[in-house]
């Protein structure tokens, strides 16, 4: 099911193409009321057969992209403030890989590393779910809408290197992508990407604003998944968000995500592993990207981390890959896990 404020702008879009709008979604399986309301839930397939046959029917490749830019951020409420005042694109994706079932259902938008293998490059990859083929039109309107974000989330370009589409477009199609993201589209490729040059974690929002950050997180708390569906994702996430804020410790996430904390201990030993792993586990990561893609100092980002000096980090650093957090800077080799987007 998704929530209907993602038809936003799919009425304006048909008439302006001069068609009948209530016509398309009642022959599509939904209620015209679900055309001017934020909260009625439609089937997802409904949805996408609504895209694509305006699409069709108004001879318009570019539908999605169209109704793309008629949406923003403001509809997905505190899950788009969340996203807007959060400090990075990395930080501002992790929310919406936690969260966005709350608005589609099955629907996932989250970092991948670079389909094409290429050094320095990540990608942001959209899929509709398990065993799910995400239409052209849809494919069109959450790209479109994920590249509107974020442009307008660092305030000017975020290094987008190219698009890759699983279906072929039209030559007509493709070249509306490429006016509209201003770079390379291909098609026929395994899943819908926006590869990105460089680190996300080292592009910042512009908005970020810590106090409206923390009343978004409260908003969102009570839509937090069941620990025991993913647990280790789930302490993983609650801990990337408290890093460099609050105390890091299992009481705390236990708290945050509703129970025991030897209740989250034993789901995590199910798991076969331990609260201090999975911590342990992304301080690696984060220092890394860190590292690797900011000029921080030392000093800050063992802050950022949960470190209270900058030699308890460069201790680690021994551990996590024998050898000092500026050979890291300067590009020492890494095992082929540290190299992998977390």
């Amino acid at each position: 099911m998704i929530r209907s404020a993602g038809l936003h702008g799919f009425r304006a879009t048909v008439q302006e193409l001069g068609g009948d709008a209530d016509d398309i979604a009642r022959r599509a399986g939904m209620s015209r009321t679900a055309l001017d309301s934020s909260n009625e839930l439609v089937p997802d397939v409904a949805v996408a057969v609504a895209l694509e046959t305006a699409a069709e029917e108004l001879s318009c490749p570019d539908f999605g992209l169209r109704m793309a830019r008629r949406q923003d951020l403001s509809l997905l409420g505190p899950l788009g403030l969340a996203v807007k005042h959060s400090e990075s694109l990395a930080a501002a994706l992790g929310y919406v890989s936690d969260f966005l079932f709350v608005h589609a259902e099955g629907l996932r938008l989250q970092a991948v590393p670079d389909p094409l293998g290429a050094p320095g490059v990540a990608g942001v990859q959209f899929d509709a779910g398990p065993d799910r083929v995400p239409t052209p039109q849809s494919v069109g309107l959450v790209l479109g809408f994920a590249h509107r974000a974020a442009v307008e989330l660092v305030g000017g370009s975020y290094g987008l290197r190219s698009v890759e589409l699983p279906h072929v477009p039209s030559a007509p199609e493709a070249e509306a992508y490429r006016r509209y993201f201003r770079g390379p589209v291909r098609g026929g490729r395994p899943a819908a990407v926006v590869r990105i040059t460089g680190n996300l974690a080292s592009l910042l929002l512009r908005d970020h604003d810590e106090e409206l950050h923390r009343l978004a997180i409260a908003m969102l708390a009570r839509h937090r998944r069941d620990p025991a569906d993913d647990v280790v994702h789930v302490v993983r996430t609650a801990l990337s968000h408290a890093m460099g804020k609050t105390p890091l410790t299992i009481t705390a996430v236990a708290r945050q995500v509703s129970v025991h904390p030897r209740t989250l201990q034993r789901l995590l030993e199910a798991r076969g592993t331990s609260f201090a792993e999975v911590l342990d586990d992304l301080r690696r990561h984060t220092a890394r990207q860190l590292l690797t893609g900011t000029d921080l100092p030392v000093a800050q980002i063992a802050h950022r981390i949960g470190y209270a000096e900058a030699a308890t980090l460069s201790r680690r650093a021994r551990g996590w890959w024998g050898t000092t957090p500026l050979h890291v800077r300067q590009g020492t080799d890494l095992s082929s896990s540290d190299k992998t987007l977390s």
